[in-house]
């Protein structure tokens, strides 16, 4: 019996390694996904185990065996900027993660030594606690066995699988413009810029195109990933991109929305530079003369999980939901900050926290989750309100919506109305940045032209804005927007008075 050909692909996201089999026809034979721990501490600190990232990878992927099927390539994906260290085949410590901002004092100094202007001419963006400049001077500062210990820095979750899987110590493009150590022009490290700062430069992975295989499963790790030896490998590119791809707005002039425990909203250009003073960042997309905008959220969808959890610990998503929608529009006039983790865009603030407004003794449980729902939603508009205002938005489009939060048909229908436009959903919901990885390795094998990935399809269903609801939502949001620069000022002396120790 002839065997079904697939590509295996993994998303090693925030918090669980997600994987699928895709057939040619763009069909998904099959899925597994394992979570995995972040230590986090109250100065901003967030470190995962990349061991940990390599077993859910494995786990994830086993959980899609079956027979009949025959792998004909790997392909990654993953969260970007974040700082692993590695020397003589080990790993060295937890690697420190995109959302760490532990590092507030050394990005004062960056721009200390390097002016502003010339960090944005360079990378194309500002520099602050989340940049690798930053964080690798308080690894020299603090760790510095280990900094000069160290033979080789990678950028993203799958380097690390990519490394453990074929031995490859590389990036993409994609992910390391969004560490400060690229030159976004020339697509190669901002060596310069490191000099400044007395940084090493010799341990920076190479720079490699998306469609090039990376190398091939080594015995061992085809062993633990159950997958057949010398399969080729494709480090693909990082989430932001593949998601792209794989929700179909990859080409100049399309954007989504895309709502996991972290999120962002993105559009794709021809090569345009956001101003970064509007809290919107430009990556290099894998196209190299193309760039994605894209502002982030580092709590979207994991800002309704930690209340889950918090204020009611048994409940199920769907049930959630079920108190949420019982609850109007406007939430009783209460009002969520989603800043849970400080936040990125359209503002960046390590400092900033999450924070209800307008409690009182008749608030209801289901008013509370929806003011979460809410909150996100308004944030996101704020997100697009400075891309607009910057002239980086593509118009009124429709809005292509993925990720875990868009499961939701409340949350749907509450962005699409906050936002003011249609939202159409992707039909992939979570497994838009693996399809988008599968996409990359189908087309480097041939299994299809030079168009866009054609496996990207959306949800027949639309969600179109509430007539009702909209005047609660945009009193809300004035109010909203109103309420980060109230706040900002306390935030600052609450943060002193946070332990540093990890929590």
């Amino acid at each position: 019996m002839r065997r079904i050909e697939v590509i295996a692909a993994v998303d090693i996201g925030t918090t669980s390694a997600k994987a699928v089999t895709i057939d040619r026809q763009g069909r998904i034979v099959a899925r597994g996904k394992a979570g995995y721990a972040t230590a986090v501490g109250a100065s901003g600190q967030a470190e995962q185990s990349p061991e940990d990232w390599w077993a859910a990878a494995c786990e994830a992927l086993r959980a899609c065996a079956a027979p009949g099927v025959a792998v004909v390539a790997l392909a990654l994906t993953g969260q970007m900027q974040d700082l692993v260290l590695t020397a003589e085949g080990n790993l060295l410590r937890p690697a420190i993660l995109y959302s760490d901002q532990r590092a507030t004092a050394e990005a004062a100094d960056v721009l200390g030594a390097v002016p502003v202007e010339e960090w944005v001419h360079v990378t194309g963006n500002l520099q602050d606690a989340s940049g690798l400049p930053a964080k690798l001077l308080w690894l020299r500062r603090n760790e510095p066995e280990l900094y000069h210990r160290a033979e080789r820095l990678l950028l993203g979750a799958h380097d690390y699988v990519s490394w453990r899987a074929c031995g490859a110590e590389l990036t993409d493009v994609t992910t390391a413009s969004t560490t400060g150590l690229m030159d976004l022009d020339s697509n190669t490290w901002a060596v310069g810029l490191l000099e400044s700062l007395g940084l090493r430069t010799d341990w920076l992975p190479d720079l490699k195109p998306t469609h090039e295989p990376a190398g091939y499963l080594t015995d061992e790790a085809a062993a633990q990933l159950s997958l057949p030896t010398r399969t080729p490998v494709f480090h693909s590119a990082g989430d932001a991109a593949t998601t792209a791809i794989g929700i179909g707005a990859d080409e100049p002039g399309m954007s989504y929305l895309y709502l996991g425990t972290s999120g962002w909203l993105a559009t794709t250009t021809p090569g345009h530079r956001a101003n970064p003073q509007s809290g919107i960042f430009t990556l290099r997309h894998p196209v190299p003369e193309w760039t994605i905008l894209i502002g982030p959220m580092l709590t979207s969808g994991g800002s309704l999980d930690w209340m889950r959890r918090t204020i009611s610990r048994d409940a199920t998503y769907q049930a959630v939901e079920e108190v949420a929608a019982a609850a109007p529009p406007g939430s009783g006039g209460l009002i969520f900050l989603p800043y849970l983790a400080g936040e990125r865009a359209p503002f960046r603030d390590p400092d900033a926290r999450g924070a209800l407004i307008g409690l009182s003794t008749a608030t209801s449980r289901g008013e509370i989750f929806r003011s979460v729902m809410e909150g996100v939603a308004f944030a996101f508009r704020s997100i697009e309100d400075a891309m607009t205002s910057a002239n980086h938005a593509s118009g009124r489009f429709p809005l292509v919506f993925a990720g875990g939060g868009s499961r939701s048909e409340l949350w749907c229908q509450i962005l699409a109305t906050v936002m003011g436009r249609t939202v159409r959903r992707s039909d992939a919901f979570e497994d838009v940045a693996v399809r988008g990885a599968a996409g990359v390795a189908g087309k480097a094998l041939g299994w299809y032209g030079n168009d866009s990935c054609p496996w990207a399809t959306v949800d027949e269903v639309t969600f179109e804005p509430d007539i009702r609801a909209i005047p609660v939502y945009e009193g809300l949001y004035e109010t909203f927007r109103d309420l980060y620069p109230a706040l900002s000022s306390i935030y600052k002396r609450l943060a002193g008075l946070r332990p540093s120790s990890f929590c």
